[in-house]
């Protein structure tokens, strides 16, 4: 497998993006594209299948990808990144499926050859305080931060709607904070489109991931489970929670920050050099 290059030249400059619509321009291989920054990312510039098709490069095949238990087979290649005038070797996948509505692709903020990348939000509501992480990048989940919580791992996703943990983070936090399922189970929309069976848990005593109070937590009730086991349901016999009859998946305890909480942030400043995440948000108090 190709691995990205990371640009030779240090880190630059401060970009500063409209979170309701964080789009910069680059070229790859000669074509301009127009790529959405999130930190919900890999180790590789995601695009449409289009917008992949645009460019003359040599592919390779990647890794499968799993979200939850469908598995995207890829392509990828190395290729140079052209954006502000400056060159990045960089590599772009493509998973078959549109990553993103209205832009080419998709990439985070580690693979910009920018000191800083800075997300700000006019129409949030003042912020309360400043929260600090420090993060650690894994090329096949990306950007995270640990939590008080356990292992249980927080990513940020600026384009995900809603708040939602794995089975494995579910099951963590129902143990810390006293959780029990509340509501029917029903779907939620995740990377490249795909929907996956979730359910509410609420807890007796929520704590805060992030600065954020997580009560009720939607959990994707099969998805990367490992050997964690979540709240018993005995009067919802007809609700599946991890069954027993699915291919034993790893455990990945994360809760990945959706919209719903970080459209409370006036502004997310993400700092190459620390490689770590400031949020001026109007958090929850304890």
């Amino acid at each position: 497998m190709l691995i990205a290059a990371r640009a030779p030249q240090p880190p630059l400059g401060d970009l500063v993006l409209d979170a309701a619509d964080p789009v910069v321009a680059v070229e790859i291989a000669g074509v301009p594209l127009r790529l959405r920054v999130d930190l919900d990312r890999q180790n590789n510039i995601e695009l449409n299948p289009a917008a992949a098709a645009r460019l003359t490069v040599k592919w390779e095949d990647g890794y499968a990808l799993d979200v939850g238990r469908v598995q995207l087979s890829s392509r990828i290649a190395l290729v140079a990144m052209t954006i502000a005038g400056r060159v990045v070797p960089s590599q772009v996948a493509d998973h078959g499926r549109d990553c993103c509505a209205g832009v080419d692709g998709v990439i985070g903020p580690d693979l910009l050859p920018y000191a800083s990348v800075h997300w700000q939000r006019r129409q949030a509501p003042v912020p309360t305080a400043s929260l600090n992480l420090l993060l650690t990048v894994s090329p096949t989940t990306g950007l995270s931060a640990p939590t008080d919580a356990g292992d249980v791992r927080l990513r940020f996703a600026l384009d995900q709607d809603e708040t939602v943990g794995t089975a494995a983070a579910g099951a963590t936090l129902a143990r810390a904070w006293g959780g029990r399922w509340n509501g029917p189970s029903r779907h939620v929309v995740l990377a490249f489109g795909i929907s996956r069976p979730a359910r509410a848990i609420a807890f007796a005593r929520p704590g805060l991931l992030a600065g954020f109070r997580i009560d009720p937590l939607l959990v994707r009730i099969s998805d990367f489970p490992g050997d964690e086991k979540l709240p018993a349901d005995p009067s919802r016999a007809d609700d599946v929670v991890v069954s027993r009859h699915l291919q034993r998946q790893h455990a990945w305890p994360a809760v990945i920050i959706g919209a719903d909480r970080l459209s409370r942030c006036a502004d997310i400043i993400y700092y190459a050099v620390t490689r770590s995440l400031t949020l001026h948000c109007a958090f929850d108090t304890p």
